[in-house]
């Protein structure tokens, strides 16, 4: 067999998108001699599919850009060194692929970008990073498709959030550096209302399907969560986002819901262990993504399905999980789910010395945590209900999904240090969800004697406030949050709503103008300031 007549379209198709001059890939492949440099390394890394990168395995729903290669390509790859590493007749190869050059949509409509380079130091530990990237003040767009330029090889992967409360600029602010630093994702900051955003080498614009298009309105803060590799030498770092916008508003809202374990507690040595959650789906839907997440340790990641006939469908099967190339799998055809469907996650976890990416050695009893030298496990799904009718009934489920996880992760932090106000504050609020006033008004209070300058418990405890109608203390604590982080315009609406309440209706419209002042779409400060105008 030739090159020519044989690898040459594999190679260009599953290699050179990635392995050409200016792309993340650390060498070219694209002409024989290219590939006769790394033929050994070739056979080795698709044989174990750590190349083209691509963890799913085949299975009954088909995910969108699939990158596996067969395994008779695979097999071409060994049987070509075998042969001699041939270059075959010049006439028989295939047209090199013209790549376009540039924004691979074509000019954007909007393009955001780090106001300043970030230097990556030339050596040393992976880097976890949030950089800022501004969106200009302007009317609220949707967003059809964007595409992310990392500027670099040495970004390994990005998740993409937004901010519109300012709190990751005033992060970004207390550091020195362009964004700062961390794995947690900046407690204001989330993705568009049931999408996924993220970026990995090889990636090819994000499209979204029809109907689906989200909202970017002006003035917010795109906030990257990026994995950086040191590659040797310092490296200047300026990613850019590019934004595509369509007229046609969103016909459909997606509903994301996630499932994780904070339960993870995996021994030393052991090859075998897993952790596994469920949900019930209490409408018909169906299931257009999966988004798994874990660490070093995770050896197999599945999502599954148990319907109501008692059958059970596999939704996706990661056998040889790799932290380096977690992703979104968005399914050819969405998948339909009838109302009582069990959604599942497992992972499975090998903390033994066989484990090449295991990050302690010997191995060492390994909990959750955030770092990389702990362990996680979580798998979120884009759902959309089949009637939408019946849309606030799938959320409430996601909702209280989200509660009982934010109670678990809380009690798990102050298991580990009960003196930790944000933890102490994070479990209030979730009793709060669940309607504990009394449980959720403790807790706050204990996590403002830890720590009287929480803003946001100082909020929280006004809501359970004024909920129980003690007007006057709950505008003294909305108040207090202000005090301490004048931007927070949940709480100046709530002192306008208390003002309301105490019959001084000149205070409250001065709240609601301040808020309208800075934030002229919010409908609920609008909306409050005409009930006080009505009176």
């Amino acid at each position: 067999m030739t090159f020519n007549r044989d690898l040459a379209a594999i190679v260009h198709h599953h290699c050179a998108g990635c392995h050409r001059p200016g792309e993340v890939g650390p060498f070219p492949l694209i002409t024989v001699d290219d590939v006769r440099k790394h033929a050994r390394d070739l056979i080795q890394v698709t044989r174990t599919r750590t190349m083209p990168p691509w963890m799913p395995a085949p299975g009954e729903f088909p995910f969108v850009d699939e990158r596996r290669l067969s395994e008779t390509q695979i097999q071409l790859f060994a049987q070509w060194l075998e042969d001699g590493l041939l270059e075959g007749p010049p006439a028989q190869p295939p047209p090199t692929p013209k790549w376009t050059e540039g924004w691979q949509l074509g000019p954007p409509d909007l393009i955001v970008s780090l106001p300043d380079s970030y230097s990556l130091t030339n050596s040393g530990p992976d880097v976890y990073r949030n950089f800022i990237l501004p969106v200009p003040e302007g009317p609220r767009r949707f967003v059809r498709a964007f595409e992310f330029r990392p500027g670099s090889r040495a970004v390994h992967h990005a998740f993409i959030r937004i901010d519109g409360s300012g709190e990751s600029r005033r992060l970004d602010q207390k550091d020195a550096e362009p964004g700062f630093g961390g794995m947690e994702i900046p407690p204001a900051s989330e993705s568009p209302a049931g999408h996924f955003l993220s970026w990995q080498p090889g990636r090819l614009p994000s499209v979204m399907p029809d109907g689906l298009a989200w909202p970017l309105r002006g003035g917010v803060d795109i906030v990257l969560l990026m994995h950086l590799q040191p590659l040797g030498r310092p490296e200047p770092l300026h990613p850019t986002l590019g934004f595509y916008f369509t007229e046609v508003a969103p016909t459909n809202m997606p509903i994301k819901l996630g499932l994780r374990s904070y339960t993870i507690d995996i021994p030393a040595g052991t090859t075998n262990n897993s952790v596994e959650e469920r949900v019930t789906l209490p409408v018909d839907t169906r299931l257009l993504a999966v988004l798994p997440h874990a660490h070093y340790l995770a050896s197999q990641a599945d999502a599954f399905a148990l319907l109501p006939d008692g059958s059970r469908k596999s939704l996706m099967h990661i056998p040889r999980w790799d932290f380096n190339w977690q992703s979104e799998f968005r399914f050819v055809t969405p998948v339909s789910l009838p109302r009582g469907t069990v959604l599942g996650m497992r992972f499975t976890f090998d903390n033994s010395s066989a484990n090449p990416r295991n990050p302690r050695h010997p191995p060492q009893r390994t909990t959750f945590g955030l770092q990389t030298s702990d362990e996680m496990a979580e798998l979120w799904f884009q759902l959309l209900p089949v009637h939408a009718a019946e849309a606030e009934q799938l959320e409430r489920t996601a909702q209280s999904v989200t509660v009982r996880d934010i109670a678990e992760l809380s009690r798990f932090r102050l298991r580990q240090n009960p003196s930790d106000p944000e933890a102490t504050a994070e479990l209030g609020k979730a009793l709060l969800a669940q309607g504990d006033l009394d449980g959720a008004e403790s807790h706050f209070r204990q996590a403002l004697q830890l720590r009287p300058t929480l803003d946001d418990a100082h909020y929280h405890l006004g809501l359970v406030l004024y909920e129980r109608r003690r007007f006057a203390d709950a505008e003294r604590a909305f108040l207090e949050s202000l005090r301490l982080n004048p931007a927070h315009f949940q709480a100046r609406n709530n002192a306008g709503l208390c003002c309301l309440q105490l019959r001084r209706p000149a205070e409250a419209a001065a709240h609601f103008r301040e808020v309208l002042r800075v934030r002229p779409e919010d409908r609920v400060a609008r909306a409050n300031l005409q009930l006080v105008e009505r009176r």
